[in-house]
């Protein structure tokens, strides 16, 4: 019960957070609002859906400055950029991050855009070796030439079945690699339609990033472009 109270109060104390970092600076946030400051009344509003996405979501949150120390440190991370390439993508996002557009409901979501998510995300996900073991019907004479760590007998009926132990190792995607999904700003729900869906898909390490763009500009930090080329 207190676990419960105490993830509630962090999440609201990040969500408050992240809503009064981004203030009104920026041109992408300010759209939330109507007027040149937010009132708590909007402030509320703004950050109980916030809670709300992030309890049926399911994933993990992560602010302007754990994100910049993930960012720095080069580790292994997929950053997903949910905005529109035109609109803003292609004039600032965070380094490294790809871009799949996500939609600002779950219901607009698009099999095509899901698709596009999946085919982006897929190719930079670590990998790992599953080991998986079985056991193989063999002949009495082939199991008595096996190791005895590698065999094994059964009796069903009173007669005896002879076993050896098969090892397959194979590498499989890593479902548990860090993936970041931000989008806009905090009011922005695209980040919670993409992250909500890649946990359903199960990846087990899916963050969202609520200040979005906005706020990892107003925090000062470097941005990327995607470089166009010169009209002839």
């Amino acid at each position: 019960m207190l676990g419960g109270i105490m993830k509630k109060r962090n999440v609201l104390a990040l969500a408050l957070a992240l809503v009064m970092s981004v203030g009104m600076s920026s041109s992408v946030f300010a759209a939330t609002w109507s007027g040149n400051a937010p009132k708590e009344n909007d402030v509320e509003k703004v950050t109980y859906n916030f809670m709300n996405e992030t309890k049926v979501g399911k994933y993990k949150l992560v602010d302007t400055d754990t994100l910049k120390t993930w960012v720095d440190g080069k580790g292994k991370m997929i950053i997903v950029d949910t905005m529109p390439a035109a609109a803003s993508y292609n004039k600032q996002h965070v380094p490294g991050a790809i871009n799949s557009v996500a939609p600002m409901t779950e219901k607009e979501y698009t099999a095509e855009q899901k698709a596009d998510l999946m085919k982006q995300v897929k190719p930079l996900l670590s990998k790992k070796t599953v080991t998986k073991t079985t056991w193989t019907k063999v002949s009495k004479k082939a199991y008595k030439k096996l190791k005895k760590s590698n065999r094994k007998t059964k009796k069903i009926k009173k007669k005896v079945y002879y076993y050896k132990k098969v090892v397959k190792k194979s590498v499989v995607e890593d479902k548990n690699t860090k993936i970041v999904v931000y989008c806009g700003h905090i009011g922005c729900a695209r980040s919670h339609v993409a992250a909500a869906y890649l946990v359903k898909q199960g990846y087990t390490n899916v963050y969202r990033y609520g200040g979005g763009i906005s706020a990892w500009m107003d925090a000062g930090n470097a941005v990327e472009k995607v470089e166009t080329p010169a009209a002839q």
